[in-house]
């Protein structure tokens, strides 16, 4: 086993244990004003904290789409790939995705974008 490959496994197991605990737990967010002289306090909850890093998981999403495609099942893909050394990784089978239906994979692309925006900006001003 690489290190690459060693260093990788790590960072999946640290992005997946990020989790919210369990309770009501608070800390004190303090702001200071441009101005200087007003200063605001706040009990934010560790919730807030530990959700924002949770949409690391997204890259799943990648590996699901490159498991479960048509191109990485498909036998006749896979021998016609291996002949041209064609490595089926997420960008290639975004790419093909792209080919066959740009209009699609566009729409999901910026309604997940516009979802995931509009939750940590809800989170970050609440």
């Amino acid at each position: 086993m690489s290190w690459q490959r060693l260093i990788q496994i790590v960072v999946e197991l640290v992005i997946c244990a990020i989790h919210p605990i369990p309770g009501q737990f608070t800390f004190r967010w303090t702001t200071i004003h441009s101005d200087g002289e007003k200063v605001t306090s706040e009990d934010v909850p560790i919730d807030l904290l530990l959700s924002l890093p949770m949409f690391l998981r997204l890259y799943l999403i990648c590996r699901v789409m490159l498991l479960h495609s048509k191109l990485f099942t498909d036998a006749s893909s896979r021998s016609i790939g291996a002949l041209n050394r064609i490595n089926f990784n997420t960008r290639f089978v975004l790419k093909t995705l792209m080919t066959i239906c740009p209009g699609t994979v566009l729409l999901v692309f910026m309604l997940s974008l516009w979802i995931i925006a509009s939750w940590t900006l809800r989170a970050c001003e609440r």
